[in-house]
């Protein structure tokens, strides 16, 4: 895109970083509601490494909150929600996504034969688990549990479980994010922030 102003170069810049907003989605959710409002949904967020900073991907769970109502035929559809506001989030580093591609290529059973990744900062203690199951349906269990170090922290926990279809896609989508961990993307691309306080406040680095 030209554009004939003195201010060219910086509009041609802020022209290519939108350019690069659009060409890549950095975000690939999954809901998962029922009608007994025992479901879940799953957020996994790339942030690509940037100069000296690794990457790293935000792994969000949230529990359903309320069930579907209504209907679309009398236009009165109302669809389930999911509790973001008490989130589990967990940053998942390369090493991290490396244990969890083996369950998903089918190389092992569970992360760490049944240890998964355990995370621990200052204010909390996570575990992080996948496991490979074929009742009461074939798929993985991705489980998060977070416990607070001081009694005013309480206890979460948050599971969700991937069908086979969905398991086979999220696999093969996050081995391709490795090398977006590792190297980050092409030149003249934007350094991206981590999420803001807010979004990590619980999150288990």
């Amino acid at each position: 895109m030209s554009i004939d102003t003195n201010n060219a170069g910086i509009e041609q810049k802020t022209s290519d970083e939108d350019a690069q907003a659009r060409n890549y989605r950095p975000r690939l959710s999954f809901y998962h509601a029922n009608g007994k409002g025992t479901g879940s949904a799953a957020r996994f967020e790339v942030v690509p490494a940037c100069g000296d900073r690794d990457g790293a991907i935000f792994l969000t769970l949230a529990l359903q909150k309320s069930v579907a109502t209504g209907s679309a035929g009398q236009g009165n559809r109302q669809h389930a929600t999911f509790d973001w506001q008490n989130r589990v989030t967990v940053k998942l580093n390369f090493g991290d996504l490396c244990q969890m591609l083996l369950v998903f290529r089918g190389l092992a059973a569970t992360i760490a034969d049944g240890k998964g990744l355990y995370h621990d900062s200052r204010n909390m203690t996570t575990l992080i688990n996948l496991t490979r199951q074929t009742e009461p349906h074939p798929g993985l269990a991705l489980d998060v549990s977070r416990r607070g170090k001081t009694e005013s922290e309480p206890a979460a926990r948050a599971r969700i479980v991937f069908n086979s279809a969905e398991a086979f896609g999220l696999g093969a989508a996050l081995e391709q994010t490795l090398g977006l961990l590792a190297f980050g993307i092409q030149k003249d691309a934007v350094c991206s922030p981590f999420p803001a306080p807010a979004e990590t406040e619980r999150a288990a680095c």
